[in-house]
């Protein structure tokens, strides 16, 4: 039975918990299949509820997730990073491989340079190479040429310093003959004699060194290697103009090119040919020592120039390294290379200092006084050996050369 409280206001709405209700929805909260069908809606309210809840939370976790795959991460980079250098470690190497197969090798053995055991002990810290440029032309071979330019490259290991010591070429060193004989002659006839190993060994035994490598280039070479390398800065000497337009016309038959003459001195941008013949010139522009100045001056030239122009080894390779004969592995050749961005080229050294240079029996040669004080003021300058003692067989020689000539 409905309170008189409820019949009073049957027609109006009725406070209950704050919520007004109107009788309307009194009667169908009454009704037991609207209780159903409210309750059924508010279980699929709380469910579609749950499931938004779960879906933002897998939603956030997923976030978080991602954010944390993408994180830095030092160690995946550093070993990227690692990986990316070793891989073009790799490439490099053997694209150098690939391309210093170009050159004229040759095969040679270590005993038969004439390296006094003493000689090897004093200078184990030096790499001393033999640049050999022969006087062979564009179709000749090497076999039987002689050598107008010899110059010793001298790396220090420890720190990569070089200096380029020229020997002038009428040197009169011993050497060994065709017949295998021991001869005293001038060392450009050593190469003429037996190549490059004897003119190694002459060196080694004449004057106390270590040298087991040697490079050997002509006319050719000098001038493509320059002009691929789009030219050298050299400053040209006024009294060296006649002679490089003298002699530059054969050079230029020599070597495939053509001559372009000189018309002032100063610093200026030589071609291949120009360079070859500022070489070559000797007769009115300082004789041998001049000679071996100037081809000192453009070897560091070209060396400066490949080593900050890499992109040239390519065209290196193709048009200069088969006139090159050389018996350095391509496993020395690769050291070298490694360490060049170190290399430091320092003062170069002429020897002899101390020198005769005239006729004897009607032939020209460079008669060191003596042989045994000049290679000791070589040790001294080239090595930092002061007081230094040469070698019994270095003695030898130089009291031959006295015996021989009566210079002293």
């Amino acid at each position: 039975m409905r309170s008189s409280k409820y019949n009073k206001k049957s027609r109006e709405t009725c406070d209950f918990k704050g919520m007004k209700y109107s009788p309307e929805l009194i009667r169908q909260l009454e009704d037991p299949e609207y209780a159903r069908a409210a309750e059924e809606y508010e279980r699929q309210a709380r469910r579609q509820k749950e499931q938004a809840v779960r879906r933002g939370s897998r939603s956030k976790a997923g976030r978080s997730k991602a954010k944390k795959k993408h994180r830095w991460n030092k160690k995946i980079f550093l070993r990227n990073i690692l990986g990316l250098v070793l891989l073009i470690a790799i490439l490099g190497t053997g694209a150098f491989f690939a391309l210093t197969g170009n050159f004229d090798h040759v095969d040679t053995d270590k005993d038969m340079f004439a390296i006094d055991p003493q000689a090897a002990d004093d200078l184990s810290g030096y790499r001393n190479i033999a640049i050999l440029g022969s006087d062979a032309r564009a179709d000749e071979g090497y076999d039987g040429s002689r050598t107008d330019a010899i110059i010793i490259m001298s790396i220090k290991k420890s720190n990569g310093d070089i200096r380029l010591i020229s020997v002038m070429r009428d040197s009169y060193l011993k050497m060994e003959y065709m017949d295998g004989s021991m001869v005293l002659d001038k060392i450009t006839h050593a190469h003429h004699y037996g190549g490059g190993v004897d003119t190694c060994a002459a060196l080694n035994r004449s004057l106390d060194l270590n040298i087991d490598e040697f490079v050997i280039f002509n006319w050719k070479a000098v001038a493509d290697a320059v002009d691929c390398l789009g030219g050298i800065e050299i400053k040209v000497k006024k009294n060296e103009i006649g002679d490089m337009n003298t002699w530059g016309p054969e050079t230029a038959e020599n070597t495939g090119g053509t001559y372009n003459e000189i018309t002032r001195a100063g610093t200026q941008t030589l071609d291949g040919v120009q360079a070859t013949t500022y070489c070559r010139i000797r007769k009115n522009s300082g004789g041998d020592e001049g000679r071996s100045t100037r081809y000192k001056k453009v070897m560091t030239a070209v060396m400066k120039k490949a080593l900050t122009h890499p992109w040239k080894l390519p065209e290196l390779s193709d048009t200069v390294f088969p006139n090159i004969r050389t018996n350095m592995s391509q496993l020395d050749m690769f050291t070298a290379a490694v360490r060049a961005p170190g290399y430091d080229i320092k003062k170069s050294i002429s020897w002899p200092q101390d020198y005769y240079s005239g006729l004897l029996g009607g032939i020209s040669y460079v008669v060191p006084l003596t042989l045994e004080s000049e290679v000791q003021d070589l040790h001294r300058k080239a090595f930092g050996q002061k007081n230094y003692t040469v070698s019994d067989t270095c003695s030898q020689i130089s009291q031959e050369i006295i015996w021989d000539t009566g210079l002293q």
